[in-house]
């Protein structure tokens, strides 16, 4: 190892790093209603890297996201960015997620590993229902979404005629970086006041 972190600066220097990139995924999605892929690599590769030159603990619990902070390396980083990716992309398959949510997801797992990425996905999932239900209720468009969920829902029944495109049927979309950045907070908090993970191996 070429450069030398205590844990402590190296977990600071690396909630840094991810909250920032998290947070300017946020800006693009609330203006542009999308993630650039350049941010996403960009995400990964800083996962990548704050994993490379962190203090090597390799205990279990260890990462970013621990109490006990330690580097997770290459291989633990690649990990996590693969579980991210794995976790959220059935909800893309179903089209009830975008693609650059998805990649986004990834970028975060490559950061925290693989079983904090199961939590942290956990979370968003979590604090993306409570917004949408929040949303909906604002907007004033609750008959149509429960009409959607019913409607989406109902197509894998055999047998039903029933058909829903995201794309063109939405009644709204919720910029989902929200909820990234809020679940990724609520996780944060959960761990850091003393809470055990959900998911540990």
């Amino acid at each position: 190892m070429w450069f030398k972190l205590a844990p402590d600066a190296w977990q600071t220097l690396g909630l840094t790093a991810l909250v920032l990139l998290v947070l300017t995924a946020l800006v693009f999605d609330l203006r542009e209603r999308r993630i650039p892929n350049t941010l996403v690599l960009l995400t990964l590769g800083a996962g990548l890297v704050v994993n490379l030159i962190g203090p090597q603990i390799w205990s279990s619990g260890s990462g970013l996201l621990s109490t006990y902070p330690g580097a997770i390396g290459i291989k633990g980083s690649l990990l996590g960015a693969v579980t991210g990716l794995a976790v959220f992309l059935p909800f893309y398959l179903l089209r009830a997620m975008g693609a650059g949510d998805v990649k986004l997801m990834a970028g975060i797992g490559s950061f925290v590993g693989p079983a904090a990425a199961i939590n942290v996905a956990l979370f968003i999932l979590v604090a993306g229902g409570m917004l949408a239900l929040v949303r909906m209720v604002w907007v004033g468009k609750t008959q149509l979404v429960l009409f959607n969920v019913v409607t989406a829902l109902g197509q894998y029944v055999p047998g039903s005629v029933a058909r829903f495109n995201p794309a063109t049927q939405s009644a709204d979309r919720m910029p989902y970086a929200l909820a990234m950045a809020a679940g990724l907070l609520a996780y944060g908090a959960w761990i850091f006041s003393g809470h055990a993970p959900l998911v540990n191996f």
